[in-house]
């Protein structure tokens, strides 16, 4: 399960939601289905039709065609069981493999934990809790993050990172 977007309004009066995409890749497509969790009740959807608007996804759910039909859902997160693994290179990762694993250097000494991916402008941001309890932040690019497996993710920081 991928939490993909969250629908934030409506749109218009013949059933459209407004979506904001919470998704690195792209999983609003015709066809696809999606489901909302509501008090541990699934709804899946059936997009029928989604277009981009002022940055959001306006999104057509198949057998919703009043606005009073898609009210319910407003506020609610979206999600996709959708394995999009086919659309990962091989320097990209799911949030869930890299949070939580030990954040190690190349001599294999421990620096810490990885506990969030923050987005930035610029791509982004490996946070990091280090023995002594301190956060530091490490751009997630090829030139600072070495290997990542199972168990850690080794870095390769510069002077003044950590």
């Amino acid at each position: 399960m991928y939490q993909i977007g969250k629908i934030t309004n409506t749109h218009g009066i013949k059933g459209e939601v407004k979506i904001y995409n919470l998704s690195d890749f792209d999983r609003f497509l015709v066809g696809h289905e999606i489901y909302t969790l509501n008090k541990d009740q699934k709804k899946v959807f059936e997009i029928e039709q989604v277009r981009v608007h002022k940055g959001m996804y306006i999104v057509k759910f198949k057998g919703y065609d009043n606005i009073n039909d898609v009210l319910p859902f407003k506020g609610l997160f979206v999600y996709s069981d959708e394995d999009i693994d086919d659309q990962l290179e091989d320097d990209d990762y799911h949030y869930e493999e890299v949070i939580g694993k030990d954040v190690v250097l190349e001599d294999q000494s421990v620096v810490g934990k990885a506990t969030s991916l923050i987005e930035v402008p610029q791509g982004h941001l490996l946070e990091v809790e280090k023995l002594d309890g301190k956060k530091v932040l490490i751009p997630f690019i090829k030139e600072f993050i070495g290997d990542i497996d199972d168990q850690k993710i080794i870095i390769k920081p510069i002077e003044g990172l950590l």
